[in-house]
């Protein structure tokens, strides 16, 4: 009965082998997982802050039309990736082509519709230094008319030329190694839509590929 007993008890648990084959397995499921997480939450990232990007430009048409006039959409950027932007809606009495920098509420071109302050920077869109716009000009503005919301004026022909008005995209990798990329674009309708980047390493799936 003795030797039974021991017998049980040599079989219970783990050995000191089998525990470290364990966690050997465990540590490389771990690596082998977090690449992907890691491209999850970049592609969730750029998603969101292109998805709540043509969410304000498509707000301002809605507000050229509910008002009856015309409502601008200024923005200021720069090519750097490290430089923050700013961007912002403006309508009468309010200049057409609002400063998103401009703090003085009081101030002629201070963004702004019927006194509610309309101005977001790039904290407001994306993680600092996950992501990066790039605007196409650089700096510059667009108006919707208030009949259906068509693009009436515009301070350069490159808002309007068919091709991006913004491009945002991840901050891994480099050139066409970075994971993924999405552009903006801007018809003369007032149509604002999303597309993918094909010359980026990954495909986000969801968005028509330009």
């Amino acid at each position: 009965a003795t030797r039974e007993g021991e017998c049980m008890n040599r079989q219970k648990g783990f050995t000191l082998i089998e525990l470290m084959i364990t966690l050997l397995i465990v540590a490389v499921s771990v690596s082998l997982a977090l690449p992907t997480y890691e491209a999850f939450r970049e592609k969730r990232r750029l998603t969101a802050a292109a998805e709540d990007l043509t969410s304000y430009v498509a707000y301002a048409q809605s507000l050229a039309i509910k008002k009856g006039q015309p409502v601008s959409v200024s923005w200021k950027g720069s090519s750097s990736h490290s430089a923050n932007f700013c961007i912002g809606l403006s309508a009468p009495p309010k200049a057409a082509a609002c400063d998103c920098w401009q703090t003085d509420s009081s101030a002629a071109d201070y963004c702004s519709v019927d006194d509610v302050p309309y101005r977001l920077s790039k904290s407001d869109f994306v993680q600092v230094d996950h992501e990066f716009m790039h605007f196409n000009p650089a700096v510059g503005n667009f108006s919707f008319g208030p009949v259906r919301g068509i693009v009436n004026a515009w301070s350069s022909n490159e808002i309007v030329d068919d091709d991006w008005l913004m491009y945002m995209h991840s901050n891994a990798g480099t050139g066409s190694s970075r994971l993924y990329g999405l552009e903006i674009s801007l018809s003369l309708a007032g149509r604002v839509q999303i597309f993918q980047q094909t010359s980026r390493a990954s495909r986000m799936g969801i968005y028509p590929e330009c």
